[in-house]
C-alpha cells in the first residue's frame, strides 16, 4: 500500500475516533440528563404520595364524621347528600391516583433496572491519533 493510501486510511481512522469521542460525550450528557429527570420524577412522586396519604387518611374519617352528624340529626339531608357525594368523588380520585402512582413506580423501577450503556472500559480515556510514523 502506498504512503498516500496509508495516510488516507490513518486519517479516516482518526476521524472515526474523534466522532466516537463526540458520541461518548453526548451519551454521557444524555445519561446525566436522564438521571436528573429521574430524580425530579422521584421527588414529584414522593410529594404526590405524601399528599395522597393525607387524603386517604382524612377522607374516610371525615366521611365517618358526616355519617355521625347525619345520624344525630345535626345536618340536613341536602347538605348531607352533597358532602357525601364530594367524599365519594374524592375517594374515587384517590383510587385513580393510587393506580397512577403504582404505574409510575413500575416505570421508574424498570428504568433503574436498565444498565446505562456506556463503554466503561474506555470512558474517560482519550484515544491517541494513529500516526504513520509507527
Amino acid at each position: 500500500m502506498s504512503e498516500v493510501g496509508l495516510d488516507k486510511v490513518l486519517g479516516e481512522i482518526n476521524n472515526y475516533r474523534q466522532r466516537l469521542i463526540l458520541l461518548r460525550e453526548e451519551l454521557t450528557r444524555a445519561n446525566r440528563a436522564m438521571a436528573e429527570k429521574m430524580a425530579q420524577l422521584g421527588e414529584t412522586l414522593t410529594q404526590r404520595v405524601r399528599d395522597l396519604r393525607d387524603q386517604v387518611t382524612n377522607t374516610p374519617q371525615n366521611l365517618l364524621a358526616l355519617e355521625s352528624q347525619w345520624a344525630s340529626g345535626e345536618i340536613e339531608e341536602p347538605a348531607y347528600k352533597a358532602q357525601r357525594e364530594d367524599f365519594r368523588t374524592q375517594l374515587t380520585k384517590n383510587l385513580r391516583s393510587i393506580d397512577e402512582i403504582r404505574s409510575l413506580l413500575m416505570i421508574m423501577s424498570q428504568l433503574e433496572a436498565r444498565p446505562i450503556t456506556s463503554t466503561s472500559t474506555t470512558q474517560g480515556a482519550v484515544p491517541r491519533p494513529i500516526s504513520s510514523a509507527n
